[in-house]
């Protein structure tokens, strides 16, 4: 397995699209902080501008999500080189949870960047104080698994229907569909359906956090990650190929 892993990052380091989001991402986060500092100033609108990049503004997502799944996943189904891999000492399970590590090391390298990009925006006429740099980190951590479980849950879908382009839907609409839908819902009705859904959890647990408690919710959203590899790994034991 650590082969492969090899193998993918040495083939998706050539995908001009990663580039492409990097550079995006990048982009993105240092206007918005930018934009957030010029029109009020502080500290508060650098952590309001990091927000914003992050997750209110769903290109902030996307640009991070989609390269990375089209790169790990999207290329390999149109191929149909998951396929050859399997009969050379690799199980389909440990196909799958291989690409999903690839998936998290690029994930990773991503949010380096995007780290990169918040030292540089940063300066010494907003001074963050202790408790909101550790806010502030625990609120990309929890970023990142948020764009992982969009990864995961995309590759769900595109294994499951066994179509790229069903794939990269799932990627806009759990990027910004899926959340925007539910907190319109949550308007008209008085059960807090946002809270109980993937993207809900997350924030809740980071408002919770941010009020000095624990924030346990963000295992729930892991158990939901957790579910949907499961869901993954035994349809794809199941799965007839076509060559």
């Amino acid at each position: 397995m650590r082969n492969l892993i090899r193998a993918d990052l040495a083939r998706v380091r050539h995908n001009k699209l990663l580039y492409v989001g990097l550079v995006f991402s990048f982009l993105c986060i240092v206007s918005s902080i930018g934009e957030a500092v010029v029109n009020y100033g502080g500290a508060k609108a650098f952590i309001d501008g990091v927000h914003n990049a992050l997750i209110d503004r769903p290109m902030g997502a996307l640009y991070v999500v989609i390269p990375i799944f089209f790169a790990v996943f999207s290329n390999e189904l149109q191929a149909k080189s998951m396929q050859c891999v399997l009969g050379h000492g690799l199980t389909r399970d440990k196909l799958i949870i291989a690409k999903l590590l690839d998936s998290f090391i690029l994930l990773v390298i991503y949010f380096a960047v995007i780290a990169l990009s918040l030292i540089l925006s940063h300066d010494e006429t907003m001074p963050l104080s202790d408790m909101q740099v550790r806010n502030l980190v625990i609120y990309v951590l929890l970023t990142m698994l948020r764009y992982y479980g969009y990864i995961v849950f995309s590759a769900m879908i595109m294994l499951l229907t066994d179509s790229t382009a069903a794939g990269i839907v799932a990627c806009v609409f759990f990027a910004f569909i899926f959340r925007i839908t539910f907190m319109v819902m949550n308007m008209f009705t008085e059960i807090p359906l946002y809270e109980y859904t993937f993207d809900g959890q997350l924030d809740l647990s980071y408002k919770v956090i941010e009020a000095g408690g624990f924030g346990w919710q963000f295992m729930i959203a892991a158990l939901y990650i957790a579910v949907a590899v499961v869901i993954t790994m035994q349809f794809y034991r199941r799965k007839e190929f076509e060559f």
